[in-house]
């Protein structure tokens, strides 16, 4: 009876697994499997009373279960139905937390509000599963190894625009050498941490959801909670985003210099072309949109 009823646990929690991405199962798909097996074979082999070996590997994986359900409040009223499904007020953030906030929201090109919605899905009431904790490092590896890429090629960009021999002639005091300087140093910082982050990702990213909660409670143990951690983790993304920048303005003040007027309408008129096309895929993932705002105005007036 042991047996069946472990089965049926983990059947089930296989199932809430494959059709939900939002599972409150201690384990992943794959773990389940290998479960699922050992139990299967324990039931196939073992007679109505289970050995205490069989009693012992069924109660080390239902401490697991019946661990979720503790934190998960099962069977209550107010219990947890999904794995991001806070069960708690959230108390109203500090006016100052709410301004540091913002102004990383700016220097950071919006990057802390994108972690910190991937942050909640996974560190959810100060509680994780290991399942969502190895997914949520996967993501940020793969992120930091395409930025680390990025970064690559925008460090030979700057060191090329700087060998340059029109470069090299200007004096050390131009703009187009410092904000060169400037890209150079953003785009080194997002190498050095988007390593120091891979490094810490590689230390903490396979191991158990204890040691994942006293991990994240350590990293978010300050004034700004869970934007400490997102706004570190946007770092590697908003250092290569101020090198670009920065190259832009470098080259344009090397460009600009010119006094031809046509050179300056063409490249003038290309360069906002470029900028208006860089800010619209930002501007049309916003909830606000001009358009559907004169409708409503032509629509009331009417």
């Amino acid at each position: 009876m042991r047996v069946l009823g472990a089965l049926e646990i983990i059947v089930h929690a296989s199932a809430d697994v494959i059709t939900s991405d939002k599972s409150l199962s201690p384990f992943g798909g794959e773990e389940l499997s290998k479960i699922l097996e050992l139990i299967n074979h324990l039931h196939e082999t073992t007679s109505t009373e289970c050995r205490p070996y069989s009693i012992c590997v069924i109660a080390r994986f239902m401490q697991y279960f019946a661990r979720a359900k503790f934190f998960n409040f099962c069977g209550q009223p107010c219990a947890r139905l999904e794995a991001d499904h806070s069960i708690y007020r959230t108390s109203d953030e500090h006016v100052v937390t709410s301004i540091i906030s913002w102004i990383a929201e700016l220097l950071c090109f919006g990057a802390p509000h994108a972690q910190m919605m991937e942050l909640q899905r996974v560190w959810v009431d100060k509680s994780t599963t290991s399942p969502r904790w190895k997914d949520f490092n996967d993501k940020l590896s793969r992120e930091w190894i395409s930025i680390t890429i990025y970064s690559t090629v925008m460090l030979t960009v700057d060191l090329s625009f700087l060998s340059v021999p029109s470069v090299n002639a200007q004096t050390s005091q131009s703009v187009a050498i410092i904000a060169a300087y400037l890209s150079t140093f953003c785009v080194v910082g997002s190498l050095v941490v988007s390593i120091l982050l891979a490094g810490q990702i590689r230390k903490y990213g396979n191991v158990s959801a204890n040691s994942a909660v006293e991990f994240l409670t350590k990293m978010t143990n300050s004034m700004l909670g869970d934007r400490t951690l997102a706004i570190l983790h946007s770092l590697p993304y908003a250092l290569l985003m101020w090198g670009m920048v920065y190259f832009v303005v470098a080259f344009s003040s090397l460009v600009f210099k010119s006094t031809s007027v046509i050179l300056l309408g063409v490249v003038g008129g290309g360069l906002s072309i470029v900028i208006l096309l860089a800010l619209w895929p930002i501007w049309a993932a916003r909830d606000y949109h001009v358009s559907g705002w004169l409708r409503e105005r032509l629509n009331c007036s009417v």
